[in-house]
């Protein structure tokens, strides 16, 4: 029998089959269930498992039994009537079960139970739609004896976002899955020490475990679900288990003392963050519970010094904050409120921990918004209002009274020598909302302006030596310009309008003396024009900035990632001297992506983002990293890789297409098989947005090909090009894919000789969903069918796109667009351009253009064939 801590009251029968009841029963049924490789889901809605289990008797009342005990605890309940009302519940469950067996009977044999459930529409076996999904979901799972096949079938079922109910139970049923320990075991490991499997589990669950290099596995595919917030179920399940094992009395370790502490700090590390803990007061009550058992004195003792210790080993002050805050929620947090209490009067007076937050944490915007974060946690707290209000008070002034003592900036000059980066510090610092006019802020100005005074600071700001040290001038120049507005103005300032500076004029000028640099008036530091090449660029005060360049690891050049000499340019590539990256727009060469990848040149760039060379520390290859940015709506972070949008409306533009370019990454994902498309290594978010890590190719588009070859081939070269990607589309549509952007664009030559199929940003599900599909279209090559979201669009489509590529390849023009062919519908046949082809091939090759969807080749097997025999007959 598993062990039991608590246990939610359950009214209806729907209360019993929701997660948190199944979650109960996983844990009280455990040693029955994981032999048998059964989920709760399917032991309480299918009558066969539900039958056999009631059979064994004292399994069910010894459950029923151990659940009531814990649940008449609670106050005014009664063990008594909690074992009856759990009895009629198992009752209840065995008649619906029968009932849906007998409804489900009428399945035709040979159909999967979710599809035919699907087709039926809104009739239902037992008339309850959620109920009977879950019974098609349990059928489907009944029969596979494997942990990791009824996850693989679920997470097939989940791809294709075909129900929104089908997808919560689908959730649901994987958390019943990750709350197994078989389960566990089978799907990462079966030797995992505890503490390895639930960091582990954590890993998961917050988006951190990359894909393998063949593409994503089942533990990926789940990562990503996790990621985008799909299996909310399923993490709470999660969660659950992890609570239960740190609450649980077995070791995470082997029994070390330093190994066990050692765990402790990593999964406290994982679910403690400035956006607060995740699981609320019952993880802070596990997390302090697991700290207890290192303590020899145990009871109330231990549980009180538990929240101290495991507070003041939190080196963060904000995470510190919400654990205090979250455990004061715990059952026993009213008990030790003055211990809490006291340890949050104590944080917010640490200068450490203000130190350490202020120096080690890049932007000052988002320090803000965490700090804000915190003050709220501090004032919902369960604790006594008026010691709340007082603590909140006090950390709001906190940082403030730590920099007018000046340990700040003898802090930053300690550990940054570079005069213009320790003074873009404290200028952000300065110009955030964390310090006030009437406090630290006139003396921030002092500090920078005795370094501003400084001849290396002038010598610094007139000579930078590369394009990273151009991008911090204009971030400081930008700072500068925000203080000197707070100085002169009551009001919050407007934001600053860019001014064009000539580069070439301000390296003409040289660095300007102390007087004119600073304004007596404001005793702030003037607009400073920064030096550098000698051109006629301009550089825009204001400009959103990238952070400061990584460096490559193993001595690679971060830009091209060719082996480089330890100092100066690359000899390759030119870097930093010379570089393709837009600063404050692209990546900077060597930004470390997800732990693993790292982004160096610009390949392309589009108008939904750009494509970079980048290298992968873990295989030591180079890869493709497409990165969603598409500037209309969103600017880097200053000084940050980062990236913002414009306004609200810019954001939930850019959701959407956020989403669609994860979309494109899992069809890509679900394509690994087929050779001639482009291989996907991982897909991740960061940074605000999302990345895509594919094979590198190297080789040029078709239609580079075609100019070089003189605008046009014959029709053997042609079909040398096009069959490989006429196989791969076949392949695409049997999937139930189309893709809808087929072009000479999208046509990729390897200089090994192999054929790739690009861009996936359009492909679509063959199946037209509720309100159609989306107008996407590349004009000449775009069937008329796409110029509506209402239009039949399917495996002909792509047809029509290769048909049309087929064309321009054999003639050199581009067939007329789609829409100029409803007035005047008039396509040069290629004999009459000159083009010598079998008549028969011309024949299949101006059907596949034809407008009418019906009157083309209704798949690429049935053109392939077409062309063929008309090329074979002559």
């Amino acid at each position: 029998m598993g062990s039991l801590d608590e246990a939610e009251l359950c009214g209806a029968l729907a209360d019993y089959h929701a997660l948190p009841a199944r979650m109960v029963i996983g844990v009280v049924l455990r040693p029955y269930l994981d032999p048998l490789c059964l989920t709760p889901t399917e032991l309480i809605h299918l009558a066969k498992p539900l039958k056999s289990c009631l059979e064994q008797g004292t399994v069910v009342e010894a459950a029923i039994t151990k659940v009531a005990a814990v649940q008449a605890r609670a106050p005014g309940q009664e063990q008594q009537r909690r074992r009856q009302a759990i009895r009629s519940a198992v009752d209840e469950s065995w008649a619906r079960a029968r009932t849906a067996q007998a409804a489900f009977a009428a399945m035709p044999r040979g159909r999967r139970p979710v599809d035919w459930l699907l087709s039926q529409g809104t009739a239902t076996p037992t008339g309850d739609a959620d109920y009977d999904l879950r019974v098609a979901v349990a059928l489907e799972l009944v029969e596979i004896k494997s942990w990791g096949g009824k996850l693989d079938r679920l997470l097939e079922l989940h791809q294709w976002d075909r129900d929104e109910r089908l997808a919560a139970a689908i959730d649901g049923v994987i958390g019943d899955i990750l709350a197994s320990t078989a389960a566990g075991g089978e799907l990462f490991g079966a030797n995992l020490l505890p503490g390895t499997l639930l960091s582990t589990l954590c890993d998961m669950l917050f988006g951190r475990i990359g894909m393998e290099a063949m593409g994503p596995n089942r533990i990926g595919v789940l990562n990503a679900l996790f990621r985008q917030g799909k299996l909310p179920m399923a993490k709470a399940a999660v969660l659950d288990r992890i609570r239960r094992q740190l609450k649980a009395p077995q070791p995470l370790g082997r029994g070390a003392f330093d190994q066990e502490a050692e765990f402790l700090k990593t999964l406290a590390g994982h679910l403690l963050s400035r956006d607060g803990l995740i699981g609320g007061a019952a993880m802070a009550d596990a997390l302090t519970v697991r700290y207890s058992r290192r303590l020899e004195q145990g009871g109330a003792s231990a549980y009180r010094r538990s929240i101290v210790g495991l507070s003041e080993g939190q080196p963060d002050l904000l995470c510190r904050i919400h654990y205090l805050t979250r455990v004061a929620a715990t059952p026993a947090g009213e008990r030790h409120a003055d211990e809490i209490l006291a340890s949050l009067d104590a944080a917010v007076g640490n200068e450490l921990l203000i130190e350490n937050m202020l120096v080690q944490t890049p932007d000052t915007a988002l320090l803000e918004r965490d700090v804000a974060r915190a003050l709220a946690a501090i004032r919902s707290a369960p604790l006594p209002a008026d010691a709340c209000e007082r603590i909140a008070a006090r950390a709001e002034r906190s940082v403030d009274e730590y920099v007018k003592t000046g340990q700040l900036a003898a802090r930053l000059k300690q550990v940054e020598p570079v005069l213009r980066r320790r003074t873009i510090r404290l200028a952000e610092v300065a110009c955030s909302g964390l310090i006030r006019e009437d406090g630290a802020l006139p003396l921030m100005r002092q500090h920078i302006l005795e370094i501003v005074r400084q001849p290396q600071f002038q010598a610094e700001i007139a000579q930078p030596d590369s394009d990273v040290a151009q991008a911090e001038v204009r971030r400081l120049l930008h700072l500068l310009d925000r203080l000197r507005q707070m100085a002169t103005a009551p009001a919050p300032p407007p934001t600053p309008v860019p001014v064009p500076v000539p580069v070439s004029a301000a390296h003409r000028a040289g660095p300007r003396s102390a007087d004119t640099v600073c304004n007596p008036s404001a005793a702030m530091p003037a607009a400073i024009p920064p030096a550098g090449r000698a051109s006629a660029d301009t550089v825009m005060i204001g400009a959103p900035t990238p952070a400061a360049a990584p460096v490559a690891s193993d001595g690679l050049c971060p830009n091209c990632y060719t082996a480089r000499m330890p100092s100066g340019p690359c000899t390759a590539c030119g870097f930093p001297v010379k570089s393709d990256n837009r600063p404050g727009v692209h990546l900077v060469p060597g930004t470390l992506l997800h732990g693993r990848y790292r982004a160096g040149r610009v390949l392309g760039q589009g108008g939904f983002g750009a494509t970079y060379l980048g290298w992968d520390d873990r295989l030591r290859v180079k890869v493709a990293i497409k990165e969603y940015y598409p500037a209309n709506l969103i600017a880097r972070v200053p000084n940050a890789a980062a990236v913002s949008p414009f306004s609200d409306e810019h954001a939930e533009t850019f959701a959407d297409g956020l989403a669609k370019f994860l979309e494109e990454a899992r069809t890509l994902a679900r394509l690994r098989d087929v050779r001639e498309i482009v291989g996907v290594q991982d897909f991740f978010e960061e940074n605000g947005t999302a990345y895509l890590v594919m094979e590198l190719l190297e080789g040029r588009t078709m239609k580079r090909y075609l100019a070089d070859s003189g605008g046009r081939i014959d029709v053997k070269r042609t079909l040398s090009v096009v069959t490989p990607i006429a196989k791969a589309l076949q392949a695409i549509h049997e999937q139930g894919l189309i893709h809808r952007d087929v072009s000479p664009d999208n046509i990729f030559l390897t200089n090994g000789g192999e054929r790739k199929l690009l861009d996936f940003g359009a492909a679509r599900q063959t199946a037209k969903p509720a309100n159609g599909l989306t107008v996407i279209l590349k004009p000449g090559y775009a069937p008329p069918e796409q110029y509506s979201n209402e239009g039949r669009q399917g495996p002909w489509s792509d047809v029509y796109a290769l048909c049309a590529t087929i064309y321009l390849a054999l003639t050199g023009r581009t067939p007329p667009d789609a829409t100029a062919r409803f007035m005047n519908d008039k396509v040069p046949r290629p004999s009459e351009l000159g083009v010598a082809l079998p008549p028969g091939f011309e024949k299949v090759l101006m059907s596949g253009l034809a407008m009418r969807w019906q009157d083309r080749p209704q798949s690429m097997k049935d053109l392939l064939r077409g062309m063929t025999l008309a090329l074979a007959g002559g």
